[in-house]
Order: structure tokens, then sequence, then C-alpha cells
């Protein structure tokens, strides 16, 4: 989910301001411009990229035709201790068993606040277990068994730092508000994908409350600071629910890819302080490696868009000389200024459709499963997972429960329940 303006860094995202409400202050940018309205009444602009509309597109009305090609990617992964090694397909294990990963976006109930508290005040789940519960007992109803739920976002919350910006510990109610997330989850047998950070981590510092948003590239850039961010407060939160079942993987970052300054076609947002492509692997690599060391869960990266596809697999890691990732699964997001766009022959992207409703799976050549983990199912949602189940990818996730879009509750429910077997994921 790409944010259209800095508003969760202003005023009117303060918990009891009107911003803490189920918009969030963050709202999708498409190819052309448009608004929306936050739960404060702000009107936000999405940014127009330009990068969007690529000379390389190729007609993909069919919505079902594939591009025919392969990366030719091969696995360079040992088997961790996320569970079983994780095949290509269309399903991924859990509990011994394979499955496609029905879902949605929580993502959150007050962004960035869920997980700790700041001098905006102490808002986070523990204090909310009857509001954050009425919303897992929705999903439930949906037939939903994974929730990707923001967790440090843009470094508002939940992570103590020195005088030089150097981390230096979690917050003081982190680990309290996740184990309460951990029970409300597990009460509803809903899986958990805590999302790290998010690409805002790396915009602009902004000040206002006494609290900074943002303004935290240099926690990437500085390997003092980068080691310190893993050593004293990633692992010590993936140490802390190291077994947790109902935790099926950690997101390291959500669409890293707009605050990146020199991927390949890169296209920055505007407000981003952007890092170099080095560092930001330098520390996905590190995160991935932390969680199969310290935990039985998955690791996976949320991914704006197949148009990097390729940038996160093993061979473009090798090509360009970084550590590879080692992710369980990967993730691609879908909006609809992806229709229609395409790479055909890209030398360092390849060959890919955008829209993962154009794209079979199979043809991109992947190591890994991949999950649909952000896409618009605000009606038809039957129809919609249907084609993405029929082109090969390994679970779907809508945007969202609580923010921008609406979500075809009964479509869901009625695909969970005619894919039962396939989505039924362990009780836990």
């Amino acid at each position: 989910m790409r944010a259209t303006a800095l508003v969760c860094g202003l005023l009117a995202c303060q918990p009891g301001s009107g911003g803490e409400s189920t918009a969030g202050g963050i709202s999708e940018a498409s190819a052309a411009t448009s608004t929306s309205t936050s739960g404060a009444g702000t009107t936000m602009t999405a940014p127009t990229t330009g990068a969007e509309s690529m000379s390389s597109a190729t007609d993909t009305s069919s919505g079902q035709t594939s591009m025919g090609t392969s990366t030719g990617e091969t696995s360079t992964s040992t088997s961790t201790t996320g569970g079983p090694e994780v095949p290509a397909g269309s399903t991924i294990p859990v509990g011994g068993e394979d499955y496609f990963l029905l879902g949605a976006n929580y993502p959150w109930l007050n962004y960035g606040g869920d997980f700790g508290g700041n001098d905006w005040g102490v808002y986070g789940v523990h204090t909310k277990q009857a509001e954050v519960g009425a919303h897992f007992d929705a999903m439930q109803g949906y037939g939903l068994r994974v929730a990707r739920w923001f967790v440090f976002t843009d470094g508002r919350a939940g992570i103590s730092f020195a005088g030089d910006g150097t981390p230096t510990g979690l917050g003081e109610h982190v680990l309290e508000d996740m184990n309460e997330a951990v029970a409300i989850a597990r009460a509803r047998g809903i899986y958990l994908v805590p999302v790290l950070l998010d690409f805002h981590w790396m915009f602009w510092a902004q000040q206002n409350g006494g609290v900074q948003t943002g303004g935290r590239s240099d926690c990437l850039r500085d390997p003092s600071k980068r080691a310190a961010l893993i050593d004293a407060v990633i692992v010590p939160l993936l140490q802390a629910f190291a077994d947790e079942p109902a935790i099926l993987a950690w997101e390291i970052m959500n669409e890293p890819e707009w605050s990146i300054a020199d991927l390949p076609a890169a296209s920055p947002d505007g407000g981003a302080d952007a890092v170099p492509l080095a560092d930001f692997y330098a520390f996905a690599a590190a995160v991935a490696d932390a969680v199969h060391a310290n935990t039985s869960a998955y690791v996976t990266l949320g991914s704006a868009s197949l148009k990097w596809y390729r940038v996160w697999t093993p061979g473009f890691a090798a090509a360009h000389g970084f550590s590879p990732l080692e992710l369980d699964f990967y993730q691609t997001h879908y909006y609809p200024w992806m229709d229609n766009q395409a790479w055909n022959g890209d030398p360092e992207l390849g060959t890919v459709q955008f829209s993962p409703t154009a794209q079979m799976y199979a043809d991109l050549g992947l190591d890994r499963p991949m999950v649909v983990s952000e896409f618009i199912a605000s009606d038809q949602a039957s129809a919609r997972l249907d084609v993405l189940l029929a082109n090969g990818y390994a679970g779907a996730w809508p945007w969202s429960l609580t923010s921008d879009y609406s979500l075809d509750g009964p479509g869901m429910q009625a695909w969970a329940e005619a894919h039962a077997t396939l989505v039924g994921l362990p009780p836990l």
C-alpha cells in the first residue's frame, strides 16, 4: 500500500484526533492522480509517478494470457527452521500439509501505534482488546485464516533510539501488545504475518508533539546502526515469539521499492530519503537470517509489484554480488495501475506482466511460491480469487479489513467455504 502523503506524521494522525480511524491516514496511489479523505477529514492527493507507463506494455485484456518465459531461477536456500523446505508451486506447507493462504490485510487499528507507545500516548493492542477482537471476529466469520499486520511502520512507536538515531531496544509495551495480538488471533484460529517495517521508515523525518515519524534511513545505510536495529530490536522480538504457532511468517518490509534509490526502473516516492539497494539488501538478508536462526516461522517481503519481482530472487542477488535473501515465499501487490503494463525482455527485470490476473506464476520461474498479498476485493471476491488460484499463486490477502477499500466479506466467505480443504489451515 503506497501512501499518498505524509499525513500520518502530522497532528491529524495522533490518537484521539480522528487519525486513528480505520482509514489510517493512508490511501493507495494509482498511475493517475486521485484523492481520498482520511478519518480526520484531510484530503490527500496521490502522486503520479510517471514510471508506471511503460513503452513495453502489452495488451493483457484477456486477463489470462501467459508471457511464456522463465527466469530460470533456482533455489540456493538451505533448509530453515521455519518449517519444511518450501518448494515452488501454488501452495505453502503449514503443519505438514499444503495450503492456499487465504487472508486479508488487517493492517492496523492505528497506523504505527498498535505495538508500543510514544509521546502521543499508549494506545496499542493491549488497550484495544475489544475493538481489535471484533475485527478478528469479522475475519473469522469471513473464513479468513491469515492476517497481515503492520508493526513498527515508520518508527514512530515501539523502538527506543539513542540521540544519534541508533536503535537501542524495544519500547516498553511492544511485547505486551504482541502477546495480546497473538492471543486474539489464536482464539479465532487466525495466523499472523507481522510486517516489521513500512517503506515510510525511509521517508524524511517529521517532528510533531514529541514524536518523530520517518527519518530512519541511516538505520539501513550505516552498518553499525543497521546491526543495532537487528540485534537490539528485531532479534529480541523474534526470540520472544520463537515458537509461536500463530505467527506464520515475519515480513521484512512493506513495499521497499518506493524508498530505494537505484532499483532497475527505480521510482522512489517524492517523500523518501531513498537508500541504496545494496544497503537495503544487506538489511533484508540479515533480517531473513535472524528469522531463520531464532524462530520456527517463515520469512517474506512485501514487494510492491510484479514489476520488480526479479529483484528479490537468488539470481538477481548473485548477479549483483548481494547475499541472497533466503525468502520462504514471495509476495506481490496488485492495483489497477498495473493493468496492461509489462516488461518485454528487459535485461534486468525480464519479461513479465505486472498484473497477476494476467501473469501466470509458473512462467515467472521462481524458486518459491508467491502470494498476492495486496489487491482490491471490494466486490466479486470469488471471481477474483478464482483467477489468482487458476494462475498459480499460493495465497491472496485483499487490502483491507479496516482501511481504504472495503472487503467483500460475503464473497470471501463463500469462496472459503467452496475451497475449505485448500484454505483450512490447521487449528491453533
